[in-house]
């Protein structure tokens, strides 16, 4: 980007400023005539003189010139109007389109960062300037110079109308700009200033908050919330000190030009009604000159404002800038697309002397090795011996420092990225995954590039060719995110679910991918999968009839109460839809107030709420609030309690009727209870019966309202897992294992039933969430390590990327990658230099020098190194 603002501006949109300033220059013939317009009105048409006899051949009246004029000058403000509306819209487009342009390429130079620099720099600091920070450039540049134009035209010329009219009046109108225009740029050098310490201290703060919020459990851990807070305090108070020095300095400037500017009518009553009293200028002249001049103000505060504006934004723009170029920063040539198809790296992998010294890592000295097509490496080492950035220059994600790193006769020092991102694969054991699904992050090595256009017709079609006319005028790249991006011809494959498939049960992950899509949500009943669920349902019901299996679960029966299940959740019968119709929320809702009171529960489940609430008091009289009891069996919580315990002595001691308010609190309670967990006698039986028939009642009231989604026994109910959908019932409370044992029975079910492929294809589309956080690590581990061999890459470089993992499953997946790896080229960092015997050669390093090279027996039982690791 260029380092001057303006160059920037006029390097991308000179053609837009020079049609603004276009217009800008032909709009002021018009706003000199709309000031001459009103002076012709007062002193012609309403004084009676210089009245024309005609006018376009008519004869005209002093009554109809004046309509004439007030027409016309009616006519002009729209004009002006009309112009001052089109010049914002299009400024305001100009802007959004380089605020769009310029947001683009800073994300565009993110990728072209040198890795350590995301070490050192936070995203709490890089976010804000990408997004907030270009928000006042972008709304400055549609404005940078056609609005200066623009203000400085109405400015000279309501002067040259002033001057026109008398030129004494004009020196008097023009007196105080100059030490105006000499002073304020003084005043705003010493803001700019400020206004750099501010945007500085307060990236600082936002990055110190990232640190907080990486850091919560720490800061908890260990009671250090106060000196965080202090810490905080004093950051925002350098802040507030910082920006309170510029409002006075802000404001003086503003004092200043507002006192200059009531400053000047002085000498307009002065010296016009002088010249006026002398009969040396009209009244309708000085009037027409009080109003010019009070014209005059705004152009000249909005050009006092846009240098405001130009040297606040310039001071952003040049921290931006030099934020984004970091020392290292990879050529663009390198992120240019590639020549397709791609060449093979199937020759061997050669460093020559190759070392590393980058920031916050770990020195590698100039080591020299020579890895063959297909050979099987290890790379071990004790502590920070730089095993891990050796990893990273091999898999060239970070630049040699020297030396020459080559495959066959290829340099990979200079290569594209596409060729190395394409043909190298890496994992390591903090990989990033990203927000989405896992058929997402499985298949992100292969959306290189669009394969196949998406198709649109009719306004899909009008409105996607506006978008890549846009997004050309902006600088953007036209690609289209709902293309096909997957390339499977890349990775020589013919169908990129079945190739992913492939490689999660290499690592062992298809079952978690069947328990994935056990637990997913929604579809279309008249599926085919909600017709093989319906179809477990039943064979699980067969099954569940055996002695052995009937005490773990209580299926669902529309005619019978539920043991396992909350009142609430027996009365509702179904998944509700509608967050008034939640469980903990039926006591709120008027509507389900109301069917209680007909059905004749509302009372009884008061009365019952009333002695469960007594019961808590007792119980947990003694309890800490911290106590697990509270969450494990209380319906009360710690900080109710005393309120619930003085509204039972007010109705011990008074015997009053429960308000509106307390009588919702005691209706709540009774519903939370599930008879077999907290063992409390209620229901009794008959209220059970009473609360089945109260579900009907529910059924019938609320069944065209969508409110709840009911369970049908035989039917499929997109508001519950497919898990819970092939159950249909809940687990005994009582029954140890219950849940476990479950899961394994509808699991064989559902295999039984042919389920088994439509379950991992609705795990594929499991959400993982921000950052994966919905899978585990070792979860995360194997699917960044997937994610690498799905792209079938000609070199597999691996950072310990199974680490997680239990040693048992570890061994096991590194013997099955390197099973599958075949022909492929194998380079893989070990937490555990134990698990070398499974590779062909071992590289030791220690302390940053390559110490020793060889075969694994060889080394473990000769070598000077290896065995003390391996002690």
């Amino acid at each position: 980007m260029e380092r001057s603002l303006f160059r920037y501006i006029w390097k991308h949109t000179w053609r837009d400023q020079l049609w603004l300033l276009a217009v800008t220059i032909a709009s002021f013939p018009l706003v000199y005539v709309n000031l001459e317009v009103p002076k012709r009105i007062v002193n012609d048409a309403i004084g009676g003189k210089h009245l024309p006899q005609s006018l376009f051949g008519f004869e005209i009246t002093q009554v109809g010139y004046l309509m004439v004029l007030s027409f016309a000058l009616l006519a002009l403000i729209t004009i002006n109007g009309a112009i001052k509306y089109w010049l914002n819209v299009y400024r305001g487009i100009v802007g959004e389109r380089m605020v769009r342009r310029m947001r683009y390429q800073l994300y565009g130079a993110l990728m072209r960062f040198p890795l350590p620099h995301f070490r050192r720099t936070s995203p709490g600091e890089i976010i804000p300037m990408v997004t907030a920070e270009t928000d006042p450039i972008g709304g400055f540049i549609g404005e940078s110079i056609a609005s200066p134009a623009f203000q400085a035209g109405l400015l000279l010329t309501y002067m040259t109308f002033i001057f026109m009219q008398n030129f004494w009046l004009g020196l008097a109108a023009i007196a105080l700009y100059p030490p105006q225009a000499w002073l304020i740029p003084k005043l705003q050098r010493k803001i700019n200033k400020l206004a750099k310490r501010r945007i500085q201290t307060t990236r600082e703060f936002s990055d110190r908050i990232g640190d907080v919020v990486g850091g919560a459990t720490e800061i908890r851990a260990n009671n250090a919330a106060r000196f965080e807070l202090a810490d905080a305090s004093a950051r925002l108070g350098t802040i507030y000190a910082i920006r309170v020095d510029i409002y006075k300095r802000k404001f003086f400037v503003k004092f200043l030009n507002n006192f200059l500017a009531q400053v000047t009518p002085f000498f307009f009553y002065a010296i016009g009604g002088y010249f006026a009293i002398q009969g040396q200028l009209s009244v309708g002249a000085l009037v027409a000159v009080v109003a010019a001049y009070k014209d005059i103000i705004d152009p000249w505060k909005e050009l006092l404002k846009w240098y405001e504006t130009k040297e606040d934004v310039r001071v952003k723009y040049e921290q931006i800038v030099s934020q984004f170029e970091p020392e290292g920063m990879l050529p663009e040539s390198m992120v240019a697309e590639a020549p397709h198809p791609l060449p093979r790296l199937d020759a061997p992998l050669v460093a020559q002397n190759v070392g590393y010294d980058g920031e916050g890592a770990a020195v590698v000295e100039p080591f020299s090795v020579e890895v063959r097509p297909g050979e099987r490496v290890a790379i071990v080492g004790a502590g920070e011996c730089g095993k891990g950035e050796v990893a990273q220059v091999l898999a060239r994600l970070v630049m040699p420092t020297s030396g020459r790193l080559a495959a066959g006769g290829l340099s990979l020092s200079d290569a594209p990225l596409a060729l190395v991102g394409t043909r190298i694969g890496f994992a390591c054991r903090n990989a990033h995954v990203f927000s989405g699904t896992l058929m997402h992050n499985l298949l992100y090595g292969l959306k290189h590039r669009p394969v196949k256009e998406a198709h649109y017709d009719g306004a899909a079609a009008a409105e996607e060719a506006q978008r890549r006319r846009e997004a050309q005028q902006s600088g953007n790249s036209t690609d289209d995110v709902n293309a096909t991006w997957v390339d499977v011809a890349t990775a020589g494959v013919a169908d990129a679910e079945a190739h992913a498939l492939d490689v999660l049960r290499v690592l062992k992950m298809d079952g978690e991918l069947l328990a994935f899509g056990l637990a997913s949500r929604g579809g279309d009943p008249d599926s085919k999968l909600a017709a093989l669920a319906l179809e477990a349902r039943a064979r699980l019901r067969d099954k569940v009839r055996s002695p052995e299996l009937a005490t773990l679960v209580e299926l669902f029966d529309r005619e019978r109460y539920f043991e396992n299940a909350s009142v609430a959740e027996n009365l509702l019968f179904g998944t509700p839809t509608d967050p008034a119709f939640a469980p903990e929320r039926l006591a709120t809702n008027a509507e389900v107030r109301k069917l209680l009171v007909d059905t004749g529960l509302a009372a009884d489940l008061e009365q019952a709420g009333i002695r469960v609430a007594r019961l808590m008091v007792e119980l947990f009289a003694d309890e800490p609030p911290d106590s697990p009891l509270f969450a494990e069996y209380s319906f009360i919580s710690p900080e109710d309690l005393g309120d619930v315990r003085n509204l039972l002595r007010r109705l011990d001691e008074r015997g009053r009727a429960l308000s509106a308010d307390e009588r919702t609190m005691m209706l709540a309670l009774p519903l939370k209870i599930v008879a077999t967990r907290h063992r409390l006698d209620f229901p009794e039986a008959a209220m059970r019966g009473r609360i089945v028939e109260a579900r009907k009642e529910f059924q019938r009231r609320f069944a065209d309202r969508g409110a709840v989604a009911f369970l049908d026994p035989d039917g499929f109910s997109p508001a519950l897992s497919i898990r819970d959908n092939i159950l249909f019932g809940r687990p005994v409370y009582e029954q140890a294992r219950a849940q476990e044992r479950l899961t394994e029975l509808v699991r064989e079910v559902a295999l039984e039933v042919g389920m088994e492929m439509p379950l991992i294809r609705r795990g594929l589309e499991f959400d993982v969430g921000p950052s994966g956080g919905r899978l585990a690590y070792q979860q995360r581990q194997r699917l960044a390590l997937a994610r690498a061999m799905v792209k079938n890459p000609d070199i597999l470089v691996l950072d310990e990327p199974t680490s997680g993992l239990d040693p048992a499953l570890e061994r096991d997946v590194i013997q099955r990658v390197l099973e599958w790896a075949g022909p492929r080229t194998v380079v893989w960092v070990l937490g555990q230099p134990a698990l070398a015997q499974y590779f062909a050669r071992v590289l030791v390093f220690e302390r940053g020098r390559l110490v020793e090279d060889g075969p694994f027996d060889a080394l473990a039982g000769g070598g000077k190194c290896l065995p003390g690791l391996l002690a």
